[in-house]
């Protein structure tokens, strides 16, 4: 009776060991299958917030709205599968699923969602629960952007040989082709500049949206050069070109992409002529020979590239703002001009031409449009004009970081669009500067 007794407490204690076993192991499995499924939300999480921002990225690829979301659809499902490996953690991976839809104010909602199924471990084996459903959803805004692509076409562009190729290459490669054509898609211009400037493709002005993709490329292909360096007419014409879409139908992204390789040399204006008081209007160009002092008089059609209007010897002062109401004397002070009113000579007609760009940079920059240059060899890094005495400050790199108002640049707004400035020592770099500023404007889209 005794050995019976003594043997009842141990048979009690062995099944509520046995017991208990199974209720720890329970809770070592829940914590790890709960440790699990957080591990795969988490990465799930992560798949589908880069899947969206991929196809958001890619809806510039495509010249309908069915091919780009089409894309859009491919390329977030790639950036889906990416992040997520199938078997991660044990668990098997659900197709996702991705939406791109566009509104009539330039902006795509991209939505991408996913799911995984996780086999339990530990807690399946005692029958717990079934195996856990995890999902998750990101989502992306990718808006639609204005960009006015302006190309310097002046006579130094061609030397040495090739230089114009290499820029036009650049140009359609890796910035052009970077940008969704067709309706709905991106709206890109094109203006070009010598001693004059040309509007060479207007942007669309309509809720449609987009641009021929051939057209631009033809018309950059189709551009030569020769003349001066008219540069604020080139970016007064583009700000005005983005300026011409009704206010309601502007993109919240508005940039102008400025190239060029030099300074700038030409003031565009309406000039009185003496006597009579006749008027003529046109680009003055300064870098005529002979001393500071100087007449300026060579006169260039200001809505062509190239053509030489007249050579006028009787203009003898300068107006106080050129085409479009652009001031001649500096908004930042800079560059002061002798004579009231402002006597004609080539220092003159040089510190204005300067000053003009500037001025038209500046008050584009007040409206909110982000300005971006590229600059193109080594003229760029010394005075191209001597009859002056400007120093170092008038380098054209200089007045390149001023007008995409660039940390780096002497007169830097903090409270204006933060642009870049990219330098390219020769032309094969030229395709490194497009790509770098068509990747920071996409980046900007999203």
């Amino acid at each position: 009776m005794i050995k019976s007794s003594s043997v009842r407490p141990r048979g009690q204690i062995a099944i509520l060991f046995a017991i208990s076993l199974v209720v720890l192991i329970g809770m070592i499995g829940l914590a790890i299958d709960a440790g699990r499924a957080y591990g795969v939300r988490a990465k799930l999480s992560a798949a589908v917030d880069a899947a969206a921002l991929a196809a958001g990225r890619a809806l510039s690829i495509g010249a309908t709205p069915a091919e780009r979301i089409a894309n859009a659809q491919a390329a977030g499902a790639r950036y889906y599968a990416a992040n997520f490996p199938d078997g991660y953690l044990g668990a098997v991976r659900n197709a996702p699923t991705i939406t791109a839809v566009h509104d009539a104010l330039g902006f795509w909602t991209v939505m991408a969602s996913g799911s995984a199924t996780m086999p339990v471990m530990l807690v399946g084996v005692v029958g717990v629960i079934d195996p856990v459903q995890v999902a998750s959803s990101g989502t992306a805004l990718r808006r639609d952007v204005d960009v006015m692509l302006v190309l310097d076409t002046s006579g130094s562009l061609g030397n040495p040989p090739g230089t114009l190729d290499s820029l036009k290459a650049a140009a359609v490669s890796s910035f052009v082709n970077r940008f969704a054509a067709g309706a709905g898609g991106d709206r890109v211009g094109l203006v070009s500049f010598a001693s004059g400037a040309v509007l060479d493709v207007p942007i669309d002005k309509t809720a449609t949206r987009g641009f021929n993709r051939p057209t631009l490329v033809s018309s950059i292909n189709a551009l030569t050069v020769s003349g001066s360096t008219a540069q604020a007419e080139g970016l007064r014409r583009a700000i005005a070109e983005l300026n011409l879409v009704p206010l309601a139908l502007q993109s919240s992204l508005r940039v102008v992409v400025f190239f060029s390789d030099g300074a700038p040399n030409d003031v565009s204006a309406v000039f009185t002529r003496t006597p009579g008081g006749q008027s003529v209007t046109g680009d003055l160009y300064s870098e005529t020979s002979g001393p500071s002092t100087s007449l300026a008089t060579n006169f260039y059609w200001s809505d062509r590239r190239d053509s030489l209007q007249a050579t006028y010897n009787d203009v003898p002062t300068l107006p106080a703002t050129g085409l479009g109401g652009v001031a001649l004397a500096s908004y930042r002070g800079a560059r002061a001009l002798s004579g009231n009113p402002i006597t004609n000579n080539r220092c003159n007609v040089n510190k204005a031409a300067r000053n003009m760009v500037e001025n038209v940079a500046n008050s584009a920059r007040g409206q909110g449009i982000l300005v971006m240059t590229v600059g193109l060899g080594a003229a760029l890094n010394n005075l191209e004009v001597t009859f002056c005495g400007y120093g170092s400050s008038e380098y054209g790199a200089r007045i390149l970081n001023r007008l995409a108002n660039t940390e780096a640049a002497d007169s830097f707004s903090a409270s204006q669009p933060t642009g870049i400035y990219c330098y390219a020592g020769d032309s094969s770099q030229l395709s490194v500067c497009f790509d770098r500023i068509a990747n920071a404007i996409l980046r900007l889209t999203m």
